[in-house]
């Protein structure tokens, strides 16, 4: 196939699920013709038209024993691939939160939030923070807007207890935590104008939620403890801290 016509072949070859469906069975292991398709429900005669179409675009190779096997091509196509199906999959909330706020290098890696949960609705969102920083054993890093009196209480108690807990706080925040900071211990905080993103962290779970398209955080957040998630929150929260200023109440 002529190099100009890869780009066009390689959309078709990921719009159908049955196609994707195989890559993400042969990301597993190497397979058999009837192996696959006893896992994806389609006869052989099927089975072996798809895998021929795929091995043609190089995405496939059948391998002497006959199982068949993703190429180091593909690999790389379903990495690349991984955000998008991220979005897709959660195509409502993108088209009501601002991602576009977020660093380019951590929108490209949105396929490390694929094992988190979308959780959309206020009461529940909440609860699942609060049970988190009840739960911290190590460690807590949030970020703070306006600051939920629930949460700062409990925070304040786990320090108390001692767990490490680190505050990136929104300007607009500081005169309130100035009045609720009267305790013999702090949390290690930092400052920032405009907070980018809400991240709520401890050492096992992570809630990651953004701004809405018409400017302020909603209760609409991504939890889940999956070592991906945990990977692409925590590397999200340092970046966020580096970039902002040492505060003391």
């Amino acid at each position: 196939m002529p190099p100009d016509d890869m780009g066009p072949e390689l959309h078709f070859q990921l719009a159908s699920s049955d196609r994707k469906q195989i890559l993400s069975e042969l990301l597993k292991e190497d397979l058999h013709v009837s192996e696959m398709a006893k896992r994806l429900g389609m006869t052989d005669t099927e089975t072996i038209r798809q895998l021929q179409r795929m091995t043609e675009a190089r995405l496939l190779e059948r391998m002497p024993d006959g199982k068949y096997k993703l190429t180091s091509y593909a690999k790389i196509v379903l990495d690349a691939a991984a955000p998008l199906d991220f979005m897709a999959g959660n195509r409502e909330f993108f088209m009501n939160h601002d991602a576009k706020l977020l660093p380019v290098e951590f929108r490209a890696r949105f396929g490390e939030l694929s094992g988190a949960k979308l959780i959309p609705e206020a009461i529940e969102s909440m609860n699942i923070v609060a049970e988190m920083l009840r739960k911290a054993r190590e460690r807590i890093d949030c970020t703070i807007e306006q600051g939920s009196q629930l949460h700062l209480e409990i925070m304040k108690q786990r320090i108390a207890d001692g767990v490490k807990v680190r505050w990136l706080m929104q300007e607009s925040f500081l005169p309130k935590a100035r009045d609720i900071l009267r305790s013999a211990k702090f949390p290690e905080m930092r400052k920032t104008a405009r907070l980018r993103v809400h991240i709520y962290m401890n050492e096992k779970e992570a809630a990651v939620s953004l701004r809405t398209n018409s400017g302020p955080f909603d209760y609409a957040i991504f939890h889940g403890g999956d070592l991906q998630f945990l990977k692409w929150a925590g590397d999200m929260y340092a970046h966020e801290w580096e970039r902002s200023k040492p505060w003391y109440p």
